[in-house]
């Protein structure tokens, strides 16, 4: 979550104002009181408290003139604390006002309306919507870099959040530069800081997906330990970090201390958000693959499942968020009798990656490379053959050629080939399979 800061209000004092100056001294104290609270609540993670506290001060604010400042900054605050609870048809009019407020206050560029499209962005990324977070971040990080006097520790703000849909998106290089730049500026104010620990995360999650598996642990631990001393082992910040710890040890198949920490999670999220939200859903989601990776594809349908219809009654049936879900419930089917469900899946995860990724996404290539392995084990072998070429194109652009996962499409595309008779064709692409593992065994020693 964003951090919150004070705005600038634009003071007139005139002796026609003297008569009232005494009220609305107590009015402006009634306000600072009850934001300040605000913030200590959404800083505990108690989101319901601080919704409750910011919706009177909207009230309040309601009754002011209209230029004053005090209206827009309760509705960005409130914005923020919607998003944190998961309520984000509730968060998107409260920034645009805000947005357009602060427009009509200072003009198209203002610290303070860079600071409500950075808010608005992170919505959109809660909602695995890059696209449309992107040009908001980039255009809050231009803003910020033209003010007169620009602020370090907002720039930083902006750079890890605009690396962090990079990532996602598969840009890594620019998510890399970003993050990193990040990372520079906030150590300056120390190492055992809130914002150090964010940028360690996103810098985690871009390792892990750039098979930079001892990296990405180490940032993940780093991260999970500087939560847990700046914002305690009970807020949601230190369950995903938790988390993205747990996904590692799945990795390493030490299955043991995932499902620990997966529990944890679990707990945490339940306790600080209720049962039905985004984030217990994504628990879910991530014990479904814990359960997968241990063989048991019953219990992480199961789960998958009930993940999905969580969130698509949050989120509704169109959210890109879907994607994952969609995909890996997907998988759990192909391997079945009940093939036609999963192939319903793959198009709907590939339609929604599509409209939120781009087409050279790398979490588009997983759902294709797993839609054609549907059609090789269904003999559908000229569907294949296309939707392999497809997921390749997207995985050499992303990784190079000599990467494990354009292996794995590889291996796909050959039994595609070998389906239509296409032999000459599937020998050569098995000595290029063949070069690859070579060249991962070199490497690995």
């Amino acid at each position: 979550m964003n951090c919150f800061r004070s705005l600038k209000f634009s003071v007139v004092v005139s002796a026609a104002l003297l008569h009232v100056a005494f009220s609305c001294a107590s009015t402006f104290e009634t306000w600072q009181k009850t934001e300040d609270s605000a913030l200590a609540a959404t800083k505990a993670a108690h989101f319901l408290d601080a919704e409750k506290l910011l919706l009177a001060n909207q009230k309040l604010c309601e009754t002011f003139p209209p230029k004053d400042a005090r209206l827009p900054r309760t509705l960005f605050d409130l914005a923020q604390v919607y998003r944190a609870e998961g309520k984000y048809s509730e968060a998107f009019p409260v920034y645009e006002r805000a947005v357009q407020i602060y427009t009509t206050l200072y003009g198209p560029q203002s610290e303070e309306l860079a600071f409500t499209l950075n808010g608005e962005a992170e919505l959109y990324k809660s909602l695995e919507d890059y696209g449309r977070a992107e040009p908001l971040l980039i255009k809050s990080l231009e803003m910020r870099q033209q003010i007169s006097t620009p602020k370090d520790a907002d720039i930083a703000q902006s750079k890890n959040d605009l690396g962090e849909v990079y990532v996602q998106m598969g840009a890594y290089d620019k998510a890399e530069q970003l993050l990193t730049d990040a990372l520079a500026i906030r150590k300056t104010a120390g190492d055992q800081t809130y914002e150090v620990a964010q940028t360690l995360q996103a810098m985690g999650i871009l390792y892990e997906k750039t098979r930079r598996t001892k990296q990405a642990e180490e940032s993940f631990r780093t991260a999970a330990s500087v939560f847990g001393k700046t914002v305690g082992g009970e807020h949601p910040d230190y369950a995903n970090a938790l988390e993205n710890l747990a996904v590692v040890s799945q990795e390493r198949r030490d299955f043991v201390t995932a499902e620990a920490l997966m529990a944890r999670v679990l707990d945490i999220r339940k306790t600080v958000f209720g049962p039905e939200h985004h984030d217990v859903a994504t628990s879910l989601d991530a014990i479904a693959g814990l359960k997968r990776a241990e063989g048991k594809p019953q219990e992480a349908a199961v789960l998958y499942e009930q993940a999905l219809a969580m969130l698509e009654k949050i989120l509704g049936p169109e959210s890109p968020e879907l994607a994952p879900d969609l995909n890996n419930l997907a998988t759990m089917y192909e391997v079945t009798r009940e093939k036609g469900k999963a192939e319903a899946l793959f198009l709907r995860a590939i339609k929604l990656d599509e409209k939120a990724l781009g087409t050279d996404s790398p979490d588009l290539a997983i759902d294709l490379n797993n839609l054609g392995l549907l059609y090789v084990l269904s003999a559908r072998y000229g569907e294949a053959e296309k939707t392999y070429q497809r997921a390749l194109d997207i995985r050499v652009k992303a990784f190079g050629e000599t990467d494990p996962a354009v292996a794995e499409t590889m291996s796909g595309y050959i039994s595609a080939l070998r389906g239509l008779h296409r032999d000459a064709e599937a020998h050569q692409m098995e000595i290029k399979l063949h070069a690859i593992a070579a060249n991962q065994s070199v490497s690995a020693k």
